[in-house]
């Protein structure tokens, strides 16, 4: 979905040393993000594979009902008295709608929320600077690489406007097509002005906006797998015990080096694959989205 259009636009972690790559802060040249990666930020990938497979994984069968009782259920009637309370691994989100710019996707997606569509969806991508994305179905089966890939079973046409896509914006996921929008959402996590009348704003975070940082600054697959990374081997190795491979982002050369025990080639695969994915380490999991109305609120 969204960055996968835009250009459209996971081995332990060792010591510091003088070959280990440095993350730059300019690797999103292209969209003009930044990084601004932290050491400290970095979790050891032994960690982050004890969650690989999520324990809480669906069957396909499950998710098909999910789909079909939100393409059966009708909420209430959409006003701009509603509040979308976004409850996450990391906090409460709580946001506003702007139904009269568009009001087929602040329908569409009170729809899925109150149907529970959402309910314990992943946070399947995220880029610190850039936005948060969200509300796959398919981040909850078994197959992490399908993450971002899932529709309800319906798209609704664009309704693009005038608003920006500054931090908090709330907006709508799509591919290729203008209206492909299905149920991928999008928080920006700073301003994509690149963005503006491309893709469908529909609300605004107003209460806890601090939780975006908090999601935003999860490590993902590429910033784990690139922090064990080196831009050089280092002098003594035997370089038969090492691979080369390139950073879809900034283009560099890394090198790795494979560990006792693993295939060459399948270990190149899963550093490529890893460097591909800005799927968060460890699952930011989105308990429920509810649309309320202040008086349910209080």
């Amino acid at each position: 979905m969204i960055i996968n259009y835009f250009i459209i636009i996971s081995f332990l972690f060792c010591s510091s040393d003088s070959n280990r790559v440095v993350t730059k802060n300019n690797y999103f040249n292209n969209l003009d993000l930044k990084l601004n990666l932290n050491p400290r930020d970095i979790l050891p990938k032994y960690a982050a594979d004890k969650y690989a497979g999520v324990s809480n994984a669906i069957s396909d069968n499950l998710i098909d009902t999910i789909k079909v009782n939100a393409k059966e259920y009708t909420p209430s009637v959409v006003s701009s008295d509603d509040i979308i309370v976004m409850e996450t691994s990391k906090g409460v989100i709580k946001l506003k709608y702007f139904p009269d710019i568009a009001p087929k996707h602040c329908y569409n997606f009170k729809k899925l929320a109150n149907s529970g569509f959402y309910d314990e969806t992943l946070f399947h991508r995220v880029i610190k600077n850039f936005m948060i994305q969200g509300g796959d179905i398919l981040s909850r089966d078994k197959d992490r690489k399908n993450d971002g890939q899932g529709n309800p079973g319906w798209s609704i046409n664009q309704e693009f406007n005038n608003l920006k896509h500054k931090k908090g914006i709330l907006s709508m996921a799509r591919g290729p097509s203008e209206n492909s929008a299905g149920s991928q959402f999008f928080i920006c996590h700073k301003d994509a002005p690149w963005l503006d009348g491309k893709y469908t704003v529909f609300g605004e975070v107003v209460e806890n906006i601090h939780v975006i940082d908090y999601i935003a600054a999860s490590p993902t697959d590429y910033t784990v797998i690139k922090s064990s990374c080196y831009n050089q081997i280092p002098e003594g190795e035997d370089e038969n015990y090492w691979v080369q491979v390139q950073d879809p982002k900034t283009r560099e050369e890394l090198f790795a080096k494979v560990p006792v025990g693993s295939k060459k080639d399948n270990f190149r695969q899963k550093i490529i694959n890893d460097l591909r994915s800005d799927n968060p380490a460890i699952p930011v999991i989105i308990k429920k989205i509810r649309v309320i109305s202040k008086e349910e609120e209080k």
